[in-house]
């Protein structure tokens, strides 16, 4: 799977969790092992942050407590 696509499925899978949990915030760490955990792909610590950090760019993702946690 080329590392766009991987994004792009991470991406929607950290968006179907928080269309289900809308009050779910977590950290990267949490997002990659709690939130994406049943995803049939695989996926990293680091391509998450990727896809997180783009998520933040594109006004999908907020930062929380000084940037270390993610929200809707």
């Amino acid at each position: 799977m080329k590392l766009h696509d991987l994004h792009n499925e991470v991406q929607t899978g950290i968006l179907d969790y928080l269309a289900a949990h809308p009050n779910a915030m977590g950290s990267v760490e949490h997002i990659c092992n709690g939130w994406l955990a049943n995803e049939k792909y695989q996926h990293n610590l680091e391509q998450v942050k990727s896809a997180v950090d783009i998520m933040v760019k594109r006004g999908e993702l907020i930062p929380r407590l000084g940037g270390d946690f993610y929200s809707l």
